[in-house]
């Protein structure tokens, strides 16, 4: 089991209708920017919406059912009639969040009217075209059989590679240049947005074969967890570096802030304590749960460059706390770093030599006495779920190995009991439950 999930019309349409779409659309000469067909134009028996896995096919074929019935992906829009997002909308001055661009943009696939297709719905939610594009150019070839690479060259969204599937998650799930959750957004109501981009696909819940995908693409886990550190953190810079989004008057983004260097009860928990950037209690600190994250995975394929980038994430921070002149050259050259480090760690194949170093370094980042920040925690248990799967995919754990692992992840995820809080005795159990059990 991976991280904690977050909250959860069937459209029908007969194989002729989906083929003659299809077809039609083909033949059609190439638009600039492709019409989206809508979900019921993968929904077919046929297509992707078998009952169950197809014996022998290398996708499983039954994406759609699984897409409708069990993706959060498919609530999307629904949330924004939620009283929650009516309370929010009210807050910031909207009339309403099911017609917003700031809204619509992260809870629906929101093309302009010119690219929806007759069988395309806004209340579809972030449906199939959302993540793989439009698919009046490919559906056609799609349906032939001619191929992937035929599909890609026709615009299918390459989401098997790492880094496209981190661009495009992390363009919802953190931000981009026409989306994102700020602080006054946050105010107002809309949760905070914890991602790790593995353990987000598996627990989406994935519609494909992992281990298919390994085995036609070379794409494990560990490279999913590793690029989509490297892609948040490049991401965050570029909030950083952006003249329009970073300060607001005298203050800055709060959104690019650890929540809990603030927001967290007077507790012993929260008492003075050393920390690695060397702040003073009580002062607010950039989140740096992926910095720390990418310095783990950087120094088994590039230690040279994870020095630096903790050097300048140190210079970074002392930086944010009163020489806002000196932000943008090493947030740059972070942002530098972050992205060297993508093609690397992308095609980087993990051996279990790297497991076992990733899993001694994440528990000590996260180790209670050392660094109990709230977002690095999270990180290093979705970190550390991942490395599990790492694990189980190359065969190198027994049975019982892998059923104590899968027991001390349990406790792990247990000891976050709501978002934002963290059982920091239980957390401590469950890292060295998991340390124990992956050296057996």
């Amino acid at each position: 089991m991976r991280w904690r999930t977050l909250p959860r019309r069937v459209v029908i349409a007969g194989a002729a209708l989906l083929l003659s779409v299809a077809c039609g659309r083909a033949q059609q000469p190439a638009a600039t920017q492709p019409v989206h067909l809508g979900v019921a134009s993968c929904a077919g028996g046929n297509c992707h919406g078998a009952s169950e896995p197809l014996p022998g096919s290398r996708v499983l074929n039954n994406e759609y059912i699984t897409w409708s019935t069990r993706d959060k992906h498919r609530d999307a829009y629904k949330a924004l009639s939620s009283p929650q997002a009516v309370r929010m909308a009210r807050a910031l001055g909207l009339a309403d969040a099911v017609h917003q661009k700031i809204c619509l943009d992260c809870h629906t696939d929101n093309v302009p009217p010119e690219q929806r297709g007759q069988l395309f719905h806004l209340a579809d939610g972030v449906g199939c075209e959302a993540c793989h594009g439009g698919a009046s150019n490919w559906l056609g070839i799609h349906i032939s059989g001619a191929g992937h690479a035929a599909n890609l060259r026709h615009g299918l969204y390459p989401a098997e590679q790492p880094l496209a599937r981190a661009e495009m998650c992390l363009g919802c799930h953190f931000g981009d240049n026409e989306r994102f959750v700020d602080h006054r957004m946050m105010g107002a109501g809309h949760p905070r947005l914890p991602f790790e981009l593995d353990t987000f696909t598996e627990i989406e819940p994935a519609h494909f074969d992992n281990a298919a995908l390994e085995r036609s693409f070379g794409v494990s886990n560990l490279q999913v967890w590793a690029t989509g550190q490297a892609v948040a953190l490049a991401k965050r810079m570029d909030v950083l570096l952006d003249a329009d989004r970073a300060r607001h008057g005298i203050f800055p983004e709060f959104a690019l802030f650890d929540c809990q260097s603030c927001h967290h009860l007077m507790d012993p928990a929260h008492a003075p304590r050393p920390s690695w950037t060397g702040l003073d209690p009580g002062t607010p600190r950039l989140n740096d749960a992926n910095a720390l994250m990418l310095q783990v995975a950087a120094a088994r394929v590039a230690p040279a460059t994870a020095r630096d980038l903790r050097g300048h994430m140190l210079a970074l921070h002392r930086a944010v706390t009163g020489d806002w002149g000196a932000v943008a050259g090493e947030a740059a050259a972070v942002r530098r770093a972050a992205q060297a480090l993508v093609p690397l760690l992308s095609s980087h194949r993990f051996g279990r030599d790297d497991l076992r170093a990733l899993a001694v370094a994440v528990i000590a980042v996260a180790e209670p006495r050392k660094n109990l920040e709230f977002a690095a925690a999270e990180q290093a248990t979705m970190a550390l779920a991942s490395i599990a799967a790492g694990l189980r995919s190359a065969g190198g754990a027994t049975d019982v190995q892998q059923r104590a692992i899968g027991a001390a992840l349990e406790e792990l995820y247990a000891a976050f009991p709501a978002n934002g809080a963290l059982q920091p005795t239980a957390f401590a159990k469950g890292l060295a439950d998991f340390k124990r059990a992956f050296e057996r």
